[in-house]
């Protein structure tokens, strides 16, 4: 009988080996040592990191009972290099009454796949996290007549209007200039979206238009307080 059955933690420790894998996942092994055979210490293996199954050694001449202390620490998130992996692992002494190391039971974690993903994720996610001087506005419009509403909304808003309704004749003159400027009248349909938002005649659009191609000078309304509708 081995040190561990005899103590009764043989199963203990399996089941919670097992209870590990199952909520750490697949890149997780724990492996329970039982240090009465050390040519066979090894009598738990849940989870493949290493490849161990039971009845393997133990890793090293530091396993050894006689080499250990009684106050020996728990040896906590340490590393190990397995060929090209890289380990992150935890050792756990099983002890007696008397806290003489008797077993262990071994956690190893292979974050090579979540290191390689991670890498991954850093070299197509680079240009998101670089800081850019340049900063473009944009209205991401969903269609032509959000994009015209936009449009109208950052020129009350820059103009510091409260609303189309108290735009003068002059205002949406103004407006018109700015649509001109973005290239938005070459739009199909966006005179007449335009017009509906300004509340004019689609006429006055054509108007403004070719006002503003020929360089004449805008007509400033006499009051701000001009009567509403169509101009």
């Amino acid at each position: 009988m081995t040190h561990l059955e005899h103590l009764g933690l043989l199963n203990l420790l399996k089941r919670l080996a097992e209870g590990i894998v199952a909520v750490v996942g697949p890149h997780c092994e724990v492996v329970v040592h039982d240090f009465s055979d050390l040519e066979h210490s090894v009598v738990v293996v849940e989870g493949n990191v290493s490849g161990r199954k039971p009845g393997a050694p133990v890793p090293d001449i530091g396993f050894v009972p006689s080499e250990l202390e009684r106050d020996i620490s728990d040896q906590l998130n340490y590393r190990i290099q397995l060929d090209s992996q890289e380990l992150r692992s935890s050792t756990i002494w099983v002890r007696d009454d008397d806290g003489k190391p008797l077993g262990a039971v071994c956690i190893n974690i292979n974050f090579s796949g979540l290191l390689q993903a991670r890498s991954i994720l850093d070299h197509y996610t680079q240009p998101a996290r670089e800081n850019s001087n340049l900063v473009v506005s944009d209205t991401l419009a969903k269609n032509l007549d959000e994009l015209i509403e936009h449009t109208v909304s950052a020129f009350l808003h820059q103009n510091k209007i409260p609303s189309v309704e108290k735009m003068t004749q002059s205002d949406k003159q103004r407006c018109m200039e700015e649509i001109e400027k973005k290239g938005l009248f070459k739009l199909r349909g966006a005179a007449q979206r335009l017009a509906d938002v300004l509340n004019v005649s689609r006429a006055s659009i054509y108007n403004y238009r070719v006002r503003i191609r020929d360089g004449e000078p805008l007509t400033t309304s006499k009051s701000k307080n001009q009567k509403k509708g169509k101009s």
